[in-house]
C-alpha cells in the first residue's frame, strides 16, 4: 500500500518537473516588450470570434483598446503596442498587446488611432501637435491636427484619439503628417 502512494508520488512530481520545463504553466511575465509590425485586422463576428491582428510575421496579436470606429474586417494596418499579461485568460490565443497606434496602410491617407501628448511647437507662429512614441523601431510619430478643439490645446495632455491623414494638405507648419481628428479623448491631465 505504501509502494503505491510512493509511486504516485513520484509520479506526480515528474510530471511537475516535466510541466515547468516545457513551459505549460501560467507565468505571468511583468516585463513590457514593445513591438510592432504589419497585418490584417480580423474582427469579431457572429459566431464569437475574437478581434484580433494576423501579422505579416506569422503571429496573431490581440489588440487592447481597440478603436471600433472606422476599422473594417480585412483591412491592412501597421501597428504599435507594448505587450501585457493578461492574467484573466492563462490560454491565450495570440500575444495580447496594448495599442499605442495603429494605422491603415498602404499611404498615409487612411485612419489612424494613437496614444499620444499633446505638445506646443514654438515654430511657425506656433501651433499643437501629437507626439505618439511608439517605443519601437519607428521612435516618435508626429501628427499635425487641422482641425484640433480648443479643450485639447493644452501642452502635455495625454490623448488617445481617432483621425483621418490627410497628407495632401497645405500647411505652413512643415511639421508632422496633417490630420483631421475625428475623436479625440483626454486621458491624462499635465
Amino acid at each position: 500500500m505504501i509502494k503505491d502512494y510512493e509511486h504516485i508520488l513520484l509520479l506526480v512530481v515528474i510530471l511537475t518537473i516535466f510541466s515547468i520545463v516545457a513551459g505549460c504553466t501560467n507565468t505571468v511575465v511583468t516585463e513590457r516588450t514593445s513591438l510592432g509590425g504589419t497585418g490584417v485586422l480580423n474582427l469579431p463576428d457572429v459566431f464569437g470570434s475574437s478581434l484580433k491582428i494576423t501579422g505579416d510575421d506569422g503571429l496573431i496579436y490581440l489588440p487592447s483598446p481597440f478603436p471600433h470606429d472606422h476599422f473594417k474586417n480585412g483591412d491592412r494596418v501597421a501597428f504599435s503596442g507594448y505587450t501585457i499579461s493578461d492574467p484573466y485568460y492563462p490560454v491565450q490565443a495570440g500575444i495580447p498587446i496594448e495599442i499605442v497606434l495603429m494605422r491603415q496602410i498602404p499611404g498615409n491617407s487612411g485612419y489612424i488611432y494613437g496614444v499620444g501628448n499633446v505638445t506646443y511647437i514654438a515654430i511657425e507662429g506656433g501651433f499643437y501637435g501629437i507626439v505618439v512614441n511608439t517605443g519601437g523601431e519607428s521612435g516618435a510619430v508626429q501628427y499635425l491636427p487641422l482641425d484640433l478643439d480648443k479643450e485639447f490645446s493644452q501642452d502635455g495632455i495625454v490623448v488617445s484619439f481617432t483621425a483621418k491623414g490627410k497628407p495632401d494638405a497645405v500647411t505652413i507648419a512643415q511639421w508632422g503628417l496633417p490630420v483631421n481628428i475625428v475623436r479625440m479623448k483626454n486621458l491624462i491631465k499635465p
